[in-house]
């Protein structure tokens, strides 16, 4: 009888101090998700000190899991992924999340809900054109080709003709997103039999490489839109599900969201909403620009705001405490932006719960830094989202 595999739980940028890992587990854990949890052995022997980074989610190890929880409340987090991964349909829930769930497990819920959803009403199928060389002509001829292949087999023709079917990319994502989640570690054994049970919705599409899948744009009709929360769920597992096999086991599985990463998207994509309508403003993310008059150094904005179409506040997001004064990498960084766009003022805005308010004019920038706290209730979470939105008006009009 398989034994239960001990549970270690960590918070993000938290320590533990452990003698339930094994030196084999300490190893795996340094050599597969180093850039996730640092493992370093205490002056006790057989005693492990973990350490968690900004990823939070889960590590399943043989006899081993390991779950980094956010600093975030769980709702809140929940809420910051909605805008992040574009998935509006969950925004105005109001208790996504109970206290202590698993996000992933959670998040795997939703999905199987929506493929389901899918499935009873028929997935997608289109036209789509096919070139073969086949024993009965059902479409149109392709002469030349046709005489050039089969000069010695007059029984087969090559042909062009358009075939109506399920394997499509938008299916094709699903698939990949729930062949990987079919492998994952869960709590919940019916988890997995519901993902299997989805997946066989999708046996005549073809199974595509999951990093492929995770970055493949779609293009949304009114043909195909209802696609597009499953698809926004599917890239993001996967985007961060990792399984990974070895012999004479479950494989390895992790699946773990980079914070920083989570706190940048949700910033760019909450402003783009909140100002699509606005007649002057508009926001831009992740835009490259040129840092060197030769065009050979390309820098990347997390976001930028423009003012009738003039770049005017360069908004760059950092995941981390504010320490009485930016970094001078992260300082001057900013200036390179700005002397490469001609713009004089830029913000930095920290996921720090406490109050923050820097401001500081050097030659050719006026550089400021914000918070937007992610603690407390989920109200409250919004209403901060909001004035934070409003300060940046007054910021923009006044430059």
């Amino acid at each position: 009888m398989a034994t239960e595999p001990v549970e270690l739980r960590l918070v993000e940028n938290e320590t533990l101090r452990t003698a339930d890992l094994t030196p084999s587990q300490a190893g795996l854990l340094r050599e597969r998700y180093g850039d996730h949890v640092t493992v370093q052995p205490d002056w006790e022997p057989g005693v492990f000190v973990l350490t968690a980074r900004q990823s939070v989610g889960v590590i399943a190890l043989d006899g081993l899991r390991l779950r980094i929880a956010p600093k975030v409340p769980l709702t809140n987090l929940f809420y910051m992924l909605t805008y992040a991964y574009d998935l509006p349909l969950f925004r105005d829930e109001a208790a996504p999340l109970a206290v202590g769930e698993d996000l992933f497990e959670f998040l795997v819920e939703m999905f199987v809900r929506q493929v389901d959803g899918l499935a009873r009403q028929g997935i997608y199928r289109g036209y789509v054109e096919l070139e073969e060389n086949a024993p009965t002509l059902r479409g149109r001829l392709l002469l030349g080709e046709h005489l050039r292949r089969n000069a010695n087999q007059p029984a087969r023709f090559v042909q062009r003709f358009n075939d109506f079917t399920a394997d499509l990319l938008e299916n094709r994502i699903l698939k990949a997103a729930l062949w990987q989640l079919s492998g994952a570690a869960y709590d919940r054994p019916q988890l997995r039999r519901r993902v299997r049970r989805a997946l066989s919705a999708f046996s005549g599409v073809a199974l595509v490489d999951a990093r492929t899948a995770a970055r493949a744009p779609v293009v949304y009709t009114r043909l195909n839109a209802r696609y597009r929360t499953p698809i926004n769920l599917a890239q993001l597992f996967l985007r961060y599900l990792s399984l990974e096999g070895h012999p004479g086991g479950a494989p390895f599985m992790a699946y773990l969201l980079p914070m920083a990463e989570v706190f940048e998207r949700f910033v760019a994509r909450y402003l783009a909403q909140q100002f699509a309508a606005h007649p002057r403003i508009s926001v831009r993310a992740q835009e490259s620009i040129w840092l060197d008059e030769a065009l050979r150094e390309k820098g990347r904005l997390d976001i930028l705001l423009r003012w009738a179409g003039r770049p005017v506040l360069i908004v760059d997001t950092k995941y981390k405490t504010f320490d009485g004064a930016p970094a001078e990498i992260d300082r001057n960084q900013m200036f390179m932006y700005g002397h490469a766009l001609g713009v004089g003022r830029a913000l930095l805005v920290y996921a720090d719960d406490r109050e923050v308010v820097y401001e500081a004019k050097f030659p050719g920038m006026a550089l400021s830094a914000r918070s937007l706290p992610l603690n407390g209730s989920l109200a409250d979470f919004r209403r901060r989202c909001r004035a934070f939105v409003l300060t940046l008006v007054d910021s923009v009009t006044g430059s």
